[in-house]
């Protein structure tokens, strides 16, 4: 598969992702978890896995197979990301309803606010981003936090995806600890 395809198809999953979340939320908050009882919780934890476990592979596919070098706000994006797939892994087997989902709100609200702020910054014009903010780019300049590997439907980006997935993760863990 090339490059072109997979970011296609990353950004079509991205999206279908995105409503996904925000039916969730609305769900939680109006409906108290209705949709998520019905349709969500028989396969909550198969979905937990699948998200943090391919979000970890396909990160590694793109700076092992692609060589993309993640620059330094992506980094700190996978440090929230990583350690949840472990934990996933770990909960999953034991069933652990009660401090697994506090500890993936917590991981997952420090990268939903690290990707919001990537996000922001690669919309902003250079001119403007390097003159008002600084940025924890690699020193070496071999990866820049302003470049976008993926831009597709002239929206979607890396920093886009990890937030809807970060997002998303939030939603599945406060129907969890809703639930009995």
């Amino acid at each position: 598969m090339d490059l072109f395809t997979l970011n296609f198809l990353l950004a079509l999953g991205g999206l279908g992702l995105l409503v996904l979340t925000v039916i969730l939320f609305v769900d939680y908050v109006c409906y108290r978890s209705a949709f998520y009882n019905r349709f969500v919780k028989f396969f909550v934890w198969q979905l937990i896995v699948l998200v943090t476990v391919g979000s970890v592979f396909m990160t590694l596919v793109y700076s092992e197979y692609f060589g993309f070098i993640p620059c330094s706000l992506c980094w700190l994006q996978r440090i929230a990301l990583y350690p949840q797939a472990l934990m996933a892994l770990m909960a999953v087997r034991t069933q652990e309803r009660v401090f697994f989902p506090l500890y993936g709100i917590g991981i997952s609200l420090f990268g939903l606010v690290v990707a919001v702020y990537h996000y922001i910054y690669q919309l902003m014009p250079k001119d403007v981003a390097v003159g008002g903010m600084v940025m924890p780019c690699l020193a070496d300049g071999s990866a820049d936090c302003a470049s976008k590997i993926m831009n597709e439907f002239g929206f979607v980006t890396f920093p886009f995806l990890s937030a809807v997935t970060f997002a998303f993760l939030i939603a599945l863990y406060l129907n969890m600890r809703r639930q009995p």
